[in-house]
């Protein structure tokens, strides 16, 4: 499967409608060559290139001819994608995919009595009256900046992504779509207590599911959460245990850095409580067992991928119980959270 994803990175409103229709014309691309149209694929990249002159585009449309015994047209796409995306990662395999096809057409013309052709052969569909074309890549323009995921039907491997944002060709960017995540950091109290109370250790494990398409820049992700925290007193260490839903909106701003915002709604559990706890209005008052509040969590979290697996991030959140009777008031705490995610 050929696919590709647009991310738009601040483009001035006049340019919105071509990367809206340079994204259209790439689905359309897609569509055609996974049912084998190859050159109505090609058709489509080609004015998908012309509106958003992004270097994926020449890949792609190289990879159709290929795929049509076109050697010589392969060939010429191939070196423009490299003449026009000098640092990419896939360097060594174009230029071996090159290698290969201007053997075969060596060994195909010789067969025929001819000459081997040159680096872009008679058929070249850059050439004019015969004179080769310019190997020299167009002058890009300044607001042409997207990050940009081609895929190649032929592998299956992680690409990865360089300093540009173009995941590299010949790749197929896997979805992700589950993560694992396991933070450490510490809560402290804004309201509910009868006194001050020093910051406590706090742990959070969490996992989810991102729905939505891997290329889109924001996506719905639905996750569950488990955290623990405690408040240290004179005589005993109350147990706060939340159990929560945590509905998370997720946008790529950058191709290795994520902002999430999420909303978390559940139950906090509190055990351990003694009739001398601060989170009681009165020390006449016994409490047995666990109390269970209902709890809202608001958060916001940054990722920064260190590899295709593995990111660490940063969590700051705010978690609020409302007052059951016999008990002081509002809970509330702030948390301060970082950690490790794995996406499998």
């Amino acid at each position: 499967m050929v696919a590709i994803a647009l991310v738009a990175s601040a483009a001035p409103p006049a340019r919105a409608d071509d990367d809206q229709k340079a994204r259209d014309l790439f689905t359309q691309g897609n569509t055609y060559f996974d049912l084998g149209q190859f050159d109505k694929a090609i058709d489509a990249w080609q004015s998908g290139y012309q509106l958003k002159n992004d270097p994926g585009f020449l890949y792609n449309i190289a990879q159709a001819y290929r795929t049509t015994g076109e050697a010589q047209k392969a060939i010429f796409f191939y070196k423009r994608y490299l003449s026009n995306s000098p640092k990419a990662r896939n360097r060594s395999e174009v230029e071996q995919k090159v290698e290969a096809l201007q053997k075969q057409l060596s060994v195909q013309e010789q067969a025929k009595g001819l000459p081997p052709p040159g680096p872009f052969g008679p058929d070249n569909p850059g050439a004019a009256n015969g004179a080769p074309p310019s190997t020299e890549p167009p002058v890009p323009s300044a607001t042409v900046n997207p990050a940009v995921v081609v895929t190649d039907a032929s592998t299956h491997a992680q690409g990865t992504t360089n300093p540009s944002g173009i995941v590299e060709a010949g790749t197929v960017a896997p979805p992700h779509r589950i993560d694992l995540r396991a933070a450490i950091g510490f809560d402290t109290w804004s309201s509910g207590l009868q006194q001050n109370a020093q910051p406590s250790f706090a742990f959070t494990l969490a996992g989810g599911y991102t729905f939505g398409s891997p290329a889109s820049r924001v996506r719905f992700r639905l996750g569950a959460l488990f955290g623990y925290t405690f408040l240290k007193e004179t005589d005993s260490k109350d147990s706060f245990t939340s159990f929560l839903i945590d509905p998370t909106i997720v946008v790529r701003v950058a191709p290795r850095l994520v902002l999430m915002g999420d909303f978390g709604i559940g139950v906090l559990s509190v055990g351990g409580i003694t009739p001398n706890s601060a989170l009681l209005e009165s020390s006449s008052v016994t409490i047995s067992g666990s109390q269970a509040f209902p709890l809202i969590r608001v958060g916001v979290a940054a990722d920064y991928d260190l590899t295709k697996n593995v990111s660490l991030f940063f969590w700051p959140a705010y978690a609020s119980s409302a007052k059951k009777q016999y008990f002081y008031g509002d809970i509330g705490r702030f948390e301060l959270l970082a950690g490790v995610a794995y996406r499998p």
